[in-house]
């Protein structure tokens, strides 16, 4: 029987779902290298200084506005029809770079790939949800974490590389995704009948419990982009002879995510949602506290590591806790609404981040990052001393 037609689930509907996953990480990094190119291309257009600044950010933009509609259309239309769609936007706005020759219609194919990336996004964090219950679901999400990471490290790479044949050439790994089609058609199959989730409301939307997670979202994003928007800069300041070098420690940090990620079912098992949302974040504190002591680029790197750690748990985290009160029906949605979060702290870092070095400086920056990360430590910590003294 064809497990597209059928609520089976394949033994490879995992891995085809990692590989949609892996789609969201490489939609604006991996033609930065061939940026410079770009911009000496449309270099007789009045507005390249000012266009191909946006070309980066503006599919997280679209992403943040879009995932919201993606993930109500997810719950009325279906996951695996709009997950066909959204490869199939993916595939002609990301390659587009390939054939167009006008800046402003590559500005706006940037913006048509951002929508794409909320709808695979979404359908792929949706249809995890669906499939996995209890530590299986644990497991899946801590291993889509480790392959987003991963997979953005192989495809910034690639990016990379290609960038020293042409500008142009970067936006040919936007082809790759063709033959997920078939892969989509015969491994994933319609989510089985749902089970409801112990914590969910009688087909409520948990407003004050999602809300708290898409707040968590949006600052762990904001916090984390202070690193690859501010870290070039701190790199030169300290002396760093090239900027690639920047990058390199960015890789690092994402390198001991998908470890972390993939180590978040054992973690799991010892640990509730908040005691994993207090440890990240402690790592993470840990890290911005150690990078904003360093004086050489050798200490940019040894604070890295406990940042990716940090980070790679708490995504993982951030959708289960969510799933846990979340009625089946509102799957989507809700992981539409943390899309948005996410994106949007990406998004809003450089411009609440730049003022803040501005004004005081890099050191006393992620100083600040480390206050509000404490912040988020104790208030939840506070909330459970709470709950547990009045249960008592």
């Amino acid at each position: 029987m064809n497990n597209a037609l059928s609520t089976e689930r394949s033994p490879y509907l995992l891995p085809v779902l990692l590989m949609c996953a892996s789609l969201t990480v490489m939609a604006g990094a991996t033609i930065a290298p061939g940026l410079p190119g770009l911009l000496e291309h449309f270099s007789d257009h009045p507005e390249a200084e000012y266009y191909t600044r946006f070309i980066l950010s503006i599919p997280g933009l679209a992403i943040a506005l879009s995932a919201p509609v993606a993930g109500i259309l997810a719950d009325k239309l279906g996951r695996r029809v709009l997950l066909y769609v959204g490869v199939a936007l993916y595939i002609s706005s990301g390659s587009a770079g390939l054939w167009l020759d006008d800046l402003t219609m590559l500005l706006i194919s940037r913006f048509i790939l951002g929508l794409s990336v909320g709808m695979v996004m979404v359908c792929s964090m949706a249809l995890i949800t669906d499939h996995f219950q209890g530590p299986e679901r644990d497991r899946a999400m801590g291993i889509q974490s480790s392959a987003m990471a991963a997979g953005g490290i192989v495809f910034i790479f690639a990016g990379s590389l290609l960038a020293d044949v042409s500008w142009r050439a970067p936006f040919a790994v936007y082809l790759f995704p063709i033959f997920l089609f078939p892969l989509i058609y015969f491994f994933v199959s319609k989510p089985p009948p749902s089970t409801p989730e112990p914590g969910a409301k009688d087909g409520r939307f948990p407003v004050a419990h999602a809300s708290l997670i898409y707040g968590i979202g949006f600052i762990t994003m904001w916090v984390f982009y202070l690193i690859p928007t501010q870290l070039p800069f701190l790199a030169k300041e300290l002396g760093a002879q090239s900027l690639k070098v920047a990058g390199f420690a960015v890789v690092l940090s994402q390198i001991f995510s998908a470890i972390s990620a993939a180590s978040y079912q054992r973690v799991r098992k010892h640990l509730d949602n908040v005691q994993i949302l207090l440890f990240s974040y402690t790592l993470m504190a840990a890290g911005f506290a150690s990078l904003s002591q360093i004086s050489s680029v050798t200490g940019m790197f040894l604070c890295m590591p406990l940042v990716g750690i940090g980070l790679g748990l708490n995504f993982p985290n951030m959708s289960i806790w969510m799933m846990s009160r979340m009625p089946a029906t509102m799957r989507g949605r809700a992981s539409g609404g943390l899309t948005t979060a996410i994106f949007l702290g990406q998004f809003m870092s450089p411009f609440l981040s730049v003022p803040l070095v501005q004004r005081v400086g890099y050191n006393d920056s992620f100083l600040g990052a480390v206050a509000i990360m404490a912040g988020f430590i104790i208030l939840p910590a506070a909330v459970v001393l709470l709950k547990r003294r009045l249960a008592s």
